[in-house]
């Protein structure tokens, strides 16, 4: 029997090939990247999933690469809607939490302001004007969903959002377990949104006291509690019908924009007191011991033809002098062989370049005996 290609032309459209097809071409004319078919292996159940479509937007802003990502799930379905059921938000509900932050950075700056508790509501309350659709605080509380039939109205069943929203919370899981070990020399920031996309009506169904109200929506921003590998997460995403994704992409690539500038202040404000902020500090010195290393045990050998390496070294701000102190400890340390250091013209030199490299400090400095912690 000969195959008949007119009918699967048409039997694919009514498929999510077509969608997924169709948004990732709306992606790539916007300027985004995009992976498409990703695979990962599911670490609790042993089985391989699918990513339907990875974006993402990167530019470079001072010493690091800022990602930000969008990690879509595609569904079509000509028979049914999908209803979401909600409730009033009560705000002083202690494990309601409408800030969450997904993100990842290997740059010590960034990493010092997104790994606090309050960096959630800073971003937050910056990106919410900027991008009110993505970053205003829910307007309402979806707690359950289901897929409603177009033709009766009858209640199917919550699968297929199910599978989406699972396939979405551990997608980005796996995106951001993979981080560390890629691209390790580079400096680099990533913030990660998560889209169920569905070609068909989304539906808002609101329960208040006793009355209920169906309304059609564009999008509805949805917070799921999971626990994933042992650890509680709170993930935010954005249900958005197919027609509205289009006026939606536009505040993503808005959110982009917006991150270079958020990324790059904190940068600014980390560095401007990084060399006298404990702190701050502490996240650099492991650097500036390998940059100085084998200019200092080559400065000592000059001083007594003795190689040895000073492995503790530190940095103390002294507020009197105004300069920094490059703090050395060793047994064998007196007082003349600091201050053949300190004449050292090529340990000055090399030094004066490292401290402008890691901690951005242009100023006076000496080394000196100290106790390092």
């Amino acid at each position: 029997m000969p195959i008949d290609l007119e009918k699967i032309q048409v039997s694919i459209t009514k498929t999510g090939f077509e969608l997924e097809y169709k948004i990732g071409n709306l992606l790539r004319q916007n300027g985004w990247h995009l992976i498409s078919n990703r695979c990962y292996i599911d670490d609790l159940e042993g089985t391989v999933r699918e990513i339907d479509l990875l974006a993402y937007k990167v530019s470079s802003v001072k010493d690091f690469l800022v990602y930000t990502v969008i990690i879509i799930s595609c569904k079509k379905n000509e028979s049914n809607a999908w209803a979401l059921l909600s409730r009033p938000i009560e705000e002083k509900d202690p494990n309601y939490n409408w800030r969450p932050f997904k993100g990842w950075s290997n740059h010590p700056a960034l990493k010092y302001y997104m790994g606090s508790k309050s960096w959630p509501i800073s971003y937050h309350e910056k990106l919410s004007d900027e991008c009110p659709s993505l970053f205003e605080a829910p307007a309402v509380d979806v707690f359950a969903f289901q897929e409603m039939s177009k033709a009766n109205g009858t209640s199917q069943n919550d699968k297929n959002i199910f599978a989406s929203i699972t396939s979405l919370m551990k997608a980005q899981s796996y995106e951001m377990s993979i981080l560390e070990n890629r691209q390790k020399e580079k400096k680099r920031v990533y913030q990660f949104n998560l889209i169920s996309l569905i070609d068909s009506e989304l539906v808002r169904v609101f329960f208040d006291e006793e009355k209920i109200t169906a309304t059609l929506v564009d999008s509805e921003d949805y917070l799921c509690r999971y626990i994933l590998n042992k650890s509680e997460e709170i993930a935010r995403i954005k249900f958005v019908s197919a027609n509205a994704f289009p006026g939606m992409l536009e505040e993503y690539s808005k959110l982009h924009a917006k991150n270079l500038d958020v990324f790059a202040v904190n940068h600014e404000k980390f560095y401007s007191d990084a060399y006298k902020t404990w702190a701050k500090s502490k996240l650099l010195i492991e650097d500036l011991r390998k940059a100085l290393r084998t200019p200092l045990t080559q400065a000592r050998y000059k001083y007594d033809k003795r190689y040895v390496e000073f492995t503790d070294v530190g940095t103390f701000w002294h507020t009197a002098e105004q300069r920094l102190i490059i703090e050395l400890e060793h047994e064998s340390i007196t007082g003349e062989m600091i201050a053949s250091l300190n004449q050292d013209a090529d340990l000055k030199a090399t030094t004066a370049t490292a401290l402008s490299d890691i901690y951005h400090y242009v100023g006076e400095f000496a080394f000196d005996e100290g106790i390092i912690f």
